[in-house]
């Protein structure tokens, strides 16, 4: 006789997770406008103005500030990694591939500069980004240094890759000088290819950079 009363009560609370994160969604929705407009150091009661509630609703439904500031950072991490998943492909020459993942950084970048700010101030959810992406370089580089004996060389080599790019582009950000998108984005291309081809060479292949890419096994043989 008591089970439909506990699976009424089972009910109740998962409908009132379900609203919880519903409105959580919500407010980190609101959240990102909010650091948009008034920059990366915007406060809670400001994220709560733009929400159009009570600073004190919010934390019905997080934890406390840092809670809210984790959920937004880790949307905003999101965010990049759907943007930059199409482009970590061995699709094309080594040079369009490097210049096509320059290119859509940075067009990140210029596109969400507060957003970039406020994700690189949340260590945690930056470095989840940083691995996430540095796991999908390697991996796209793997069988290739794999195919010349030195699969170990992956990651280090994904970890200079994402380290250029990623310093480079934060400095220029906040002094962009008189270098604009485009003229950077050939620039990172070229020394992320110094990079692979010097790598190639130590490991006894030469790969032309305006060439589509070979199998693996090609360079097996």
């Amino acid at each position: 006789m008591t089970k439909p009363q506990q699976d009424a009560g089972d009910g109740r609370a998962a409908r009132w997770r379900g609203q919880r994160e519903k409105r959580r969604s919500e407010f980190v929705d609101r959240a990102l406008v909010a650091i948009k407009e008034e920059g990366p150091d915007v406060s809670v009661a400001t994220m709560a103005v733009y929400a159009a509630v009570a600073r004190t609703r919010i934390y019905r439904h997080f934890d406390d500030s840092t809670d809210l500031k984790n959920a937004v950072a880790r949307r905003v991490a999101a965010m990049m990694l759907l943007e930059y998943a199409p482009v970590i492909t061995t699709d094309g020459a080594p040079h369009a591939i490097l210049t096509r993942a320059a290119r859509a950084h940075l067009t990140w970048l210029t596109e969400h500069a507060n957003l970039y700010r406020y994700l690189m101030s949340f260590s945690p959810a930056a470095d989840e980004v940083r691995r996430a992406i540095t796991t999908s370089v390697s991996d796209m580089l793997h069988p290739y240094l794999d195919a010349l004996g030195a699969p170990a060389t992956a990651t280090p080599l994904a970890n200079a890759l994402i380290g250029v790019v990623e310093s480079v582009s934060a400095e220029w950000i906040e002094r962009p000088g008189d270098t604009d998108a485009g003229a950077l984005t050939e620039q990172l291309a070229d020394w992320a290819w110094a990079l692979v081809d010097t790598t190639m060479r130590r490991h006894g292949t030469i790969l032309d950079p305006d060439s589509p890419l070979p199998a693996p096994d090609d360079l097996r043989r």
